[in-house]
């Protein structure tokens, strides 16, 4: 018997302004085959009644549409995100514009899009992987409380100080141009940062001194780098000769797969940013021309981000093999 029919079902929360589409989705994820999970999905066609449900049920992933009457896809997962941050948010719609879908990878993380229509098989296994990846990010958050409550923290050298990070462009001017942008400060760094904290809070910043940036022209020396290399973040130029950046970075997350990935493109093709968003997990999207600042905020957020799920992975490992993440 299929452990995955017997197990709790995982809830699903659906938002989308037309009711037609609400109902599939939720026919879809009542119905066989189910794959490895079950779902109780909830659905509204209201963004605000459903942040209203969101503040007293727990949901494992959000699939919320673009375009809606009362809130557009965006301002709802930022609110989303402010009460269940843990909660996988992914992005079903067949209007979005370029701008919107730039900002919600940039500013809500979405971890999938799927467009209308949707293939089924595409639907249910998107929202399995995203079921799964959430709930190992949790599994290793609360082994990793664990082992800190018992006084035990990180060995000495268990995770690099320094971050490796990889530009690849086969413009080896605009490579080298990135890397500057990374590895030096601007005089009006103190002025945007204090409108992007003013904007969306306190984050994360680069420190030049911890961090070593390597530059490549094409696609296929950057993973052969990356078999003697472990980076913490690459960034790829979207339009590269005989592999494009969905493809590099896709190819890249098979041999690094904790690595972050950054898009960085000059003409913004929505088809483009959707694949590698599906393919690598994109942590974000970076224009051409960029701003220094806004990309030097991209990357230390995604840096940030990978230490402390690497941090966790680690902690949490080491209190498998003590025993002491069993669950009562």
């Amino acid at each position: 018997m299929d452990k995955g029919n017997t197990a709790e079902k995982r809830r699903i929360l659906v938002v989308d302004d037309e009711q037609s589409i609400v109902n599939a989705v939720r026919r879809e994820l009542s119905t066989p085959p189910f794959g490895h999970h079950r779902y109780e999905a909830e659905t509204f066609t209201n963004p605000v009644e459903a942040l209203e449900r969101a503040k007293h049920q727990e949901f494992e992933v959000v699939i919320s549409d673009y375009r809606m009457p009362e809130m557009d896809g965006l301002a709802f997962l930022n609110a989303f995100a402010r009460l269940q941050p843990d909660c996988v948010r992914m992005v079903l719609s067949g209007q979005t514009d370029l701008d919107g879908l730039i900002r919600m990878i940039n500013e809500t993380h979405i971890y999938r899009f799927i467009p209308k229509p949707w293939s089924t098989y595409f639907l249910k296994s998107s929202i399995s992987q995203a079921v799964e990846f959430r709930q190992a990010n949790l599994d290793n958050r609360r082994m990793a409380k664990i082992l800190r409550e018992h006084g035990i923290d990180l060995p000495r050298d268990s995770v690099n100080p320094v971050d490796q990070i990889l530009v690849v462009d086969d413009e080896v001017n605009v490579a080298n141009a990135v890397a500057r942008s990374l590895t030096q400060r601007s005089r009006l760094d103190e002025v945007f940062r204090e409108v992007r904290e003013e904007a969306h809070g306190r984050a994360p910043e680069l420190n030049p001194g911890n961090i070593s940036v390597q530059v490549s022209n094409t696609p296929q020396h950057a993973l052969k780098m990356a078999d003697s290399v472990t980076y913490s973040c690459v960034i790829a130029d979207y339009r590269m000769p005989g592999m494009d950046g969905g493809q590099f970075l896709s190819a890249f997350a098979e041999k690094q797969p904790d690595c972050a990935a950054i898009l960085i493109l000059g003409v913004a093709n929505m088809e483009a940013i959707v694949i590698a968003l599906d393919l690598a997990h994109i942590h974000a999207f970076i224009t051409k021309p960029w701003n220094d600042f806004e990309l030097r905020a991209a990357v230390a957020q995604a840096l940030a981000r990978r230490r402390l799920m690497l941090e966790n992975g680690v902690l949490a490992q080491m209190c498998k093999a003590r025993d002491l993440g069993a669950i009562d």
